[in-house]
């Protein structure tokens, strides 16, 4: 009996066991657990399991855990959540806004990757950068080229630090792992006013693009201050029923595309027209890679659908990478 409900439990948990297991530190452990639950995610991702799992846990109100890769997709918070009515969650105390002492190196031609020299990629971010990962695990499910380092953190960002601290936190990822790629995809929870020293920015106002745009070049220059190029994925277009302002997603976009332009080693890489239609608007089912319609984006019409809407990003910012970098992925 006790055989049966394992076997269960691994079968509807596959895939959030591999994400897990893809987070975990590189080593023998790390390499025969991803060996051995691969195939299993995959099946259970073919006959659609892994959706059954998702959906009871986004009603559960299930997130990500801090660290690492979550262990299911998470509901983005509702826009206009303020700090003080989320629970204190940050992981260090780095000061948001304050200069990096840093400079971006002068980096050299990346390599083309091989088994014998992988490449190693840091992925970071909030749920929607959790289904990112979700693209780039299948992307590299069997890459030896690749080393993927899924540690995205559901409900975080960089407008409520006291929540997740990511300006603190990026730089002990990279101590931790020496990434040579930095990606990075936040932002769907930014939609909110923040506290920036002894005063609010106040959603909407040219002192709020201001302080976010200062986080966002914090990020970027804490990785290419390590030597790490940078990808910085911007938000899709979002649907009616996310709750959240597509003009305010778009202003958040052009401050990521603005810092990236002052960053030597980031490249911005948008999604917005990639889950458009035809006609240029939102749409929950769009062409999948294989042909015929997939659905590619979540029930909350914000977040990306696995496997098809995952697949159309993970592939579409592998290909922006290698266009970037010159290299076979």
């Amino acid at each position: 009996m006790g055989l049966v409900c394992f076997g269960t439990w691994l079968f509807f948990d596959a895939r959030q066991l591999y994400q897990s297991a893809n987070a975990s530190p590189l080593g023998v452990r790390r390499s025969v657990a991803m060996a051995i639950l691969n195939p299993i995610a995959r099946l259970e991702q073919s006959i659609g399991f892994d959706r059954v799992v998702n959906g009871a846990d986004r009603i559960v109100g299930k997130t990500g855990t801090p660290g690492g890769s979550a262990v299911a997709l998470s509901l983005t918070p509702k826009a206009g959540a303020t700090p003080s009515k989320m629970r204190a969650k940050g992981s260090g105390t780095a000061r948001p806004g304050a200069p990096v002492n840093v400079r971006s190196k002068l980096l050299a031609p990346l390599a083309q990757p091989s088994a014998r020299h992988p490449l190693v990629i840091l992925d970071v971010g909030d749920s929607i950068g959790e289904d990112l990962g979700l693209g780039f695990i299948d992307v590299f499910a069997h890459d030896k080229k690749v080393q993927l380092l899924a540690k995205s953190v559901g409900d975080t960002g960089l407008a409520n630090l006291a929540y997740y601290n990511w300006i603190a936190q990026l730089p002990t990822e990279i101590a931790t792992y020496h990434p040579a790629v930095v990606v990075v995809m936040l932002g769907g929870n930014d939609g909110q006013s923040f506290q920036q020293g002894n005063t609010v920015a106040q959603l909407g106002t040219a002192e709020w693009s201001r302080d976010y745009g200062l986080r966002v070049g914090q990020m970027m220059s804490e990785a290419t201050g390590s030597g790490a190029r940078v990808i910085w994925v911007g938000l899709p277009i979002m649907g009616p029923a996310s709750g959240l302002s597509n003009k305010n997603v778009l202003n958040q976009n052009a401050i990521y595309q603005a810092q990236a332009k002052t960053h030597p080693g980031v490249t911005y890489v948008s999604t917005w027209r990639l889950f458009e239609n035809a006609a240029g608007q939102y749409s929950t089912f769009l062409p999948g890679l294989g042909g015929g319609l997939v659905q590619a984006r979540g029930s909350d019409e914000t977040h990306i659908d696995p496997p098809g809407g995952t697949d159309i990003l993970g592939n579409f910012v592998v290909k922006a990478m290698e266009s970037a970098w010159h290299i076979r992925l």
